[in-house]
């Protein structure tokens, strides 16, 4: 797989704009030194490393409001199961490896339980 990713100039004005709030707010709070670091591009994987990408396959109870069913199955194509970071939306604002860990038991326990002996659909919408 190859992921071709880069700051757009839309990422990167709000960058500078959030990174101004920050330290406006960090400097009423009374910190006493602030030092800013707005993102810049190209995006280099170098300086991102705790970065989580997240969504782009979203999970959820419907087909017509999500990629993939509780069993990380997707709707469309039921012989495909997408376990990963993807299946969120949004990242919580911690790593994610847990809960896709958890998720990805999850998922191929109802494989090995459900599709196995049954191919097909999962969940039923």
């Amino acid at each position: 797989m190859r992921m071709t990713i880069d700051f757009h100039d839309n990422e990167l004005k709000m960058s500078a704009f959030l990174t101004d709030k920050y330290a406006e707010i960090l400097q009423k709070m009374g910190a006493t030194q602030v030092v800013k670091q707005q993102r810049k591009g190209p995006y280099d994987v170098t300086d991102y490393q705790t970065s989580h990408l997240c969504g782009g396959a979203i999970m959820g109870e419907r087909p017509d409001t999500s990629a993939v069913n509780r069993y990380l199955q997707s709707w469309d194509v039921s012989n495909l199961f997408v376990v990963g970071a993807s299946a969120f939306p949004q990242n919580a604002g911690y790593n994610p490896t847990d809960t896709v860990g958890a998720l990805a038991h999850w998922a191929a326990k109802a494989i090995r339980s459900q599709y196995i002996k049954n191919p097909g659909p999962l969940v039923h919408a």
